[in-house]
């Protein structure tokens, strides 16, 4: 019995096997008839037209306020502190020639007052010289007088020696008054040498004196400390009473005036600016191996945008990126650190606030240790092209229409934002004036006919192009039969 009934189940299914398979190919495939191409029935995209940018390529980078200088003030004086201003503490604002300390200075008036007596010494010594010398020199003149008569007084006596008139007494008594008139004048003219060395001596004596007058109204001076600049206390390490010697640490000044900022660039940025500085060299031929060492660390200046975001509320500074931050990449992230200068941090202009609500102020002024954003707009002499940013597809795939037909173009993006993105022109690629379609693609083929619209133009009516027969299922075009010449149709399909 059950062998029977297993028969029977065996048989069925092969029946209903063999019952599907006939029908199967009894009923065949049906086939639409194909048509020839139609305008009507291409994909239909938007497309706008590149346009060449000539605006430089801008790119944001992050960057923390730092000083511009930092002044460390030291004693050159030793002494007790006397006077302390109430802006000399940390934290503090303090203007340019403000007092902030004062050394005690009696002992440097007394100085003062000793080397100016020294000096007034020295006046009266030298004066004193003067007239000793123009006395010396009277009598050198007398003494002169005195030996020219005694040499005439020699020669007669000589004379009347020949003559047998004068004896050799006489002559003898004439030669001693000759030879002592010599002498004194003699002795007179080393006595002017001798006050002339004096006076020589003296003279320095005074220099000296004054050198020291001079050093002692310096201390006396340097007993005040002025503030050199316009800045902020950043640190105080005396109090008034305190004893300071020679060379001690008094208070740190931070430069508010001007303010730098520190950033890092990727390398293919800096190479933008490189590229901008040598657009703007002249045109005369440079030999590399002639580059000194100045003008190869010479930094491209270009000009920046430091922007701080308060709530949402932005606060803009113009700025210049104007030197290196050290001599080559910084080993951790391979970035090259640069400075941006600040020339004028107080002045601040206002960004858009994203909501009504927002009270919009100026901050005071940039504030070391900001993090803020620096947005820098190099000038390479590159060719440049701006495209929507919708045109964009996946892996910068960008498509074009060409003579109708699409074209597959990998662009080479050197800037974005939500809008727009900037990008390179090649030969081979994107081109000005290129048809760029910025309307979403299901599956893109490259060679693709396509009816390209303006992005104002309507789109056709979909209802308006040719449609598959009513009843009739849209199915491959191929046909099953040997020579494709007959169409079959679908269980249900009108003749």
């Amino acid at each position: 019995m059950n062998t029977l009934s297993t028969s029977v189940r065996t048989i069925i299914s092969l029946a209903l096997l063999v019952g599907g398979a006939v029908g199967f190919f009894l009923l065949g495939k049906p086939v639409v008839p194909t048509r020839p191409p139609d305008r009507g029935t291409l994909p239909v995209v938007r497309v706008v037209t590149a346009e060449a940018h000539q605006g430089g390529i801008p790119f944001e980078v992050d960057g923390v306020v730092v000083p511009f200088r930092e002044i460390e003030l030291a004693a050159q004086v030793s002494g007790r502190i006397e006077y302390k201003s109430d802006n000399c503490r940390t934290g503090r604002a303090v203007k340019k020639g403000d007092l902030l300390l004062r050394i005690e200075q009696r002992d440097y008036e007394l100085e003062v007052a000793r080397l100016q007596e020294e000096l007034k010494q020295a006046d009266a010594m030298i004066e004193e010289l003067n007239v000793e010398l123009a006395t010396t020199e009277n009598q050198i003149e007398l003494a002169g007088q005195q030996l020219e008569i005694d040499v005439r007084q020699l020669q007669r006596n000589v004379d009347l020696r020949a003559t047998q008139a004068a004896s050799e007494s006489e002559l003898d008594v004439s030669r001693r008054a000759e030879l002592t008139a010599r002498n004194s004048l003699q002795t007179l003219l080393d006595q002017k040498k001798l006050l002339t060395q004096r006076a020589v001596r003296m003279q320095s004596a005074k220099v000296l004196v004054n050198a020291n007058l001079d050093k002692a109204l310096l201390s006396q001076q340097r007993t005040e400390i002025f503030a050199p600049l316009d800045g902020v206390v950043i640190m105080d390490n005396v109090e008034q009473d305190s004893y300071v010697q020679l060379g001690s640490p008094l208070l740190t000044l931070q430069d508010t005036s001007q303010l730098d900022v520190t950033c890092k660039l990727h390398m293919r940025q800096m190479n933008w600016l490189w590229q901008a500085k040598l657009n703007t060299r002249s045109d005369t031929a440079h030999d590399s191996t002639t580059t000194d060492l100045t003008e190869a660390y010479d930094f491209p200046e270009t000009p920046a945008v430091v922007t701080f975001q308060l709530g949402d509320v932005s606060y803009h500074w113009q700025g210049l990126v104007n030197r290196y931050d050290g001599s080559g990449i910084d080993n951790q992230t391979r970035m090259i650190p640069c400075r941006v200068h600040v020339d004028k941090p107080l002045e601040v202009t206002v960004g858009e606030s994203t909501t009504d609500s927002a009270v919009a102020f100026n901050p005071p002024t940039l504030m070391t240790g900001m993090f803020v954003k620096i947005l820098i707009k190099a000038q390479p002499p590159i060719a440049l092209l701006k495209i929507p940013q919708t045109a964009i597809q996946p892996g910068n795939i960008v498509w074009t229409v060409t003579d109708g037909k699409l074209k597959r173009n990998i662009a080479k993006i050197a800037h974005s934002n939500e809008r727009w993105v900037i990008a390179h022109q090649h030969a081979d690629g994107l081109q000005t004036g290129d048809a760029v379609v910025v309307s979403p693609l299901a599956t893109p083929i490259s060679g693709l006919a396509v009816n390209a619209l303006k992005p104002n133009a309507p789109i056709p009516d979909p209802t308006a192009m040719v449609a598959p027969p009513i009843g009739r299922i849209p199915v491959d075009t191929a046909s099953d039969q040997p020579n494709g010449s007959q169409t079959k149709t679908a269980q249900g399909d009108q003749p």
